[in-house]
């Protein structure tokens, strides 16, 4: 259960903010669909955040989808060191977004258990971009790569159990 809002430390209040949350899941999904015209998989969202919100995961990531998901995870073992148990505690904030989104129909549910993009636009405009951290910059950029990477690497399961998730 998440704390109300207003008794959210500030840090906590802002990274896991569901708006922007939402914002990161709108680009996954949208740049999961330009390469795999499927919905992108709910069972991908608390994955890909646990990855792009875990500072040294991220800035490990390669920049180029031609190193293969699978080779990277070979060579960056470390990498699934605590993954699972942050997975879990981004659960609900990935919960509260994916809500929030819904509820403001940026994101609906698609066909079998995907998330697909609704009727409003959420993406990060130019001036939030220009004028945000490159921290932020970062997470936005790595949100859309993870999402080829995903799109571009198999199976669902497959992908869900070289990060060490289990059923």
């Amino acid at each position: 259960m998440l704390k109300l809002w207003q008794t959210r430390p500030p840090e906590e209040a802002n990274l896991f903010n569901p708006a922007f949350l939402g914002s990161l899941i709108y680009e996954f999904v949208k740049e999961h669909k330009k390469h795999k015209l499927d919905p992108a998989p709910i069972e991908f969202i608390p994955l890909f955040l646990a990855i792009v919100l875990h500072a040294s995961t991220r800035r490990r990531l390669p920049y180029s989808t031609v190193t293969s998901l699978y080779e990277w995870l070979q060579d960056n073992e470390d990498s699934k060191i605590g993954f699972v148990q942050r997975t879990v505690g981004v659960l609900p904030y990935a919960k509260e977004a994916l809500l929030f989104g819904m509820s403001k129909d940026t994101l609906v549910m698609g066909i079998g258990h995907g998330i697909d993009l609704g009727g409003v636009k959420a993406h990060f405009p130019a001036s939030f971009l220009r004028d945000t951290s490159l921290e932020t910059k970062e997470i936005i950029d790595r949100t859309k790569f993870i999402a080829r990477w995903f799109a571009k690497s198999g199976s669902e399961a497959s992908i869900i159990g070289a990060w060490g998730i289990r059923p």
